[in-house]
């Protein structure tokens, strides 16, 4: 059984706003050129599960909905005058697809799925994806989907309350970005990094936070490339605002027109009134700029050690992409304990785990004081990605799950 599909995501805006900074030429691009340079950049799943499927004789594409430049290049050269959503509503139509797959669950779904699959008749199976805190709201919007992948076991239980069927499927690495990350890597040889983000609110990352300053309280060196917000009174009274008038839409039944305004819509995932970040001074005072991409392998792959600690929403569950990045360049992993974590990783042996913020900063510096024991586990942890956890295996079980989906 062979079957067409189309994986639709979304980009961090700070990346492509950084992308087409340094290459301003890409702007006036063609649709393809610019598709090729943005995918080579390695960030994000890029079209890696395209290029894997595709070898295994599924027809796929790859959309990314925010990079308006591309977006508006292909609108040019079909001769539409679609905009935002509707641009990817006519990609679709041209693909003519089988499965559709949104990566980013938390603008796609709900009504406008219902539309799109009355536009275009050929789809016969939408599938989305969880693994980010998601409000109430948002997750009624997920009985759209035929099925929801998600990426840790946690997420399962209220999604499935819903009668919303669910799949796992962990994240991955790209073997093949290695020998690019090696190439013309310009970043310092550290001892301890974090790239990420650091947003505070529910279900993301006030924990993270607190580990953080504490390992600098306690002297601890971290090289930090870090993202993040400074949200401004001004700002915040706009964030508080738009989420009154959802919530106020929401309570009426009018949903729909709250998901559709163009500033109110962005609050509709929301969980709880947004609140100004507290206490980041000590974290802003040693952030550098966030790196993305490549440029995040390559300083990642500088590091003996990398600290990672998962956003609330994640619960008992190891999870996030960074496990798989960090020991996929070759650097020791110290992550926070999780019940399922043995699950993945030989927790000592692969990764080094901690259940608090003293032996956080206890395992840094047994592992910087041990560098034999902290090179094994780094290179023990690169053999298990690199063997069990990459792109081409995430391909094939994505393939068995749309086939599953497909059979029903």
């Amino acid at each position: 059984m062979s079957y067409r599909v189309v994986k639709v995501t979304t980009f961090y805006r700070d990346f492509l706003r950084n992308f087409y900074r340094l290459h301003p030429d890409a702007v006036s691009m063609t649709y393809d050129e610019q598709y090729t340079m943005l995918m080579s950049q390695g960030y994000g799943w890029a079209d890696f599960y395209a290029r894997e499927l595709r070898k295994i004789g599924v027809e796929a594409f790859e959309i990314v909905s925010n990079a308006d430049h591309m977006q508006h290049a292909w609108a040019r050269e079909h001769g539409s005058d679609a905009m935002g959503r509707d641009i990817v509503a006519e990609q679709i139509k041209e693909l003519r697809p089988d499965v559709v797959f949104f990566q980013d669950s938390y603008i796609f779904h709900g009504e406008w799925v219902d539309r799109l699959r009355q536009q275009v008749p050929s789809i016969r199976l939408v599938l989305g994806w969880c693994c980010a805190p998601f409000s109430e709201a948002i997750q009624k919007q997920f009985t759209s989907f035929e099925a929801v992948i998600v990426c840790s076991p946690g997420f399962r239980p209220a999604l499935e309350r819903l009668g919303v069927r669910t799949h796992e499927l962990h994240h991955a690495f790209e073997p093949s970005l290695l020998p690019l990350i090696a190439e013309q890597n310009a970043f310092p040889n550290v001892d301890f990094i974090f790239t990420g983000s650091i947003i505070t609110g529910a279900g993301f990352h006030d924990m993270r936070q607190m580990l953080l300053e504490h390992l600098i309280e306690c002297g601890t060196s971290i090289d930090l490339y870090a993202n993040i917000p400074r949200i401004t009174p001004i700002d915040l009274l706009l964030r508080r605002s738009a989420y009154a008038v959802c919530r106020g839409l929401e309570s009426i039944g009018l949903s729909g027109l709250a998901k559709s305004l163009p500033v109110i819509g962005k609050a509709y995932g929301l969980q709880e009134m947004p609140r100004r970040p507290e206490h980041l001074g000590k974290l802003l005072a040693i952030a550098k700029p966030p790196v993305y991409g490549l440029d995040m392998f390559k300083a990642l792959s500088r590091s003996r050690i990398c600290f990672n600690n998962h956003g609330e929403v994640a619960g008992d569950y190891a999870a996030n992409v960074r496990l798989f990045e960090v020991t996929g360049v070759g650097t020791c992993l110290l992550t926070d304990w999780k019940k399922n974590i043995g699950d993945l990783f030989a927790v000592d042996t692969e990764v080094v785990t901690y259940r608090s913020e003293d032996e956080c900063v206890e395992k840094v510096h047994w592992l910087l004081d041990h560098p034999k024991e902290c090179e094994a586990i780094a290179k023990a942890g690169q053999r298990r990605t690199l063997r069990e956890y990459t792109f081409e295996r995430r391909a094939a079980e994505f393939d068995a799950i749309v086939r599953t989906e497909l059979s029903r």
